[in-house]
């Protein structure tokens, strides 16, 4: 590459880091919330038999929706559930199963996040690890 391209693909790649941001909000700061989350089910360090869980999440401070809004409320919002750093839903209940788990340790983590379904700031999230086993 001669000069005058090494410069031309220098600067595309400046210009495109220093583009203004496409997403909504993306400069504004995130809001807050006084909602506490916690896992009920399953209790941390939990020996589960079988294939499958039942993940019962607790709210306090907030209530769960099913719209998604760039209306933003600090007591309103949806969950986010990971297993082993995976998202597997998104979600507006407080429970769910979780199935076809592979025998071995397991992490369970949930966030509340705002109705854009972007965490709020500081992060709300409960997480529990346990171990399935075969009968």
């Amino acid at each position: 590459m001669n000069k005058q391209g090494a410069f031309a693909f220098v600067l595309v790649l400046v210009l495109a880091a220093c583009g203004g941001d496409t997403e909504p909000g993306a400069t504004t700061p995130r809001p807050s919330t006084s909602a506490v989350l916690g896992i009920a089910s399953p209790e941390a360090g939990a020996v589960v038999r079988g294939d499958q869980v039942d993940l019962v999440v607790e709210l306090e401070g907030a209530t769960l929706t099913d719209v998604t809004s760039t209306d933003l409320r600090p007591d309103e919002g949806h969950l986010h559930v990971s297993l082993d750093d995976e998202l597997v839903s998104m979600t507006s209940g407080l429970e769910q199963e979780l199935g076809n788990l592979d025998p071995g340790e397991h992490l369970v983590r949930v966030e509340f996040v705002a109705n854009d379904h972007v965490p709020f700031e500081p992060r709300v999230l409960a997480a529990v690890s346990f171990r399935v086993k075969r009968r």
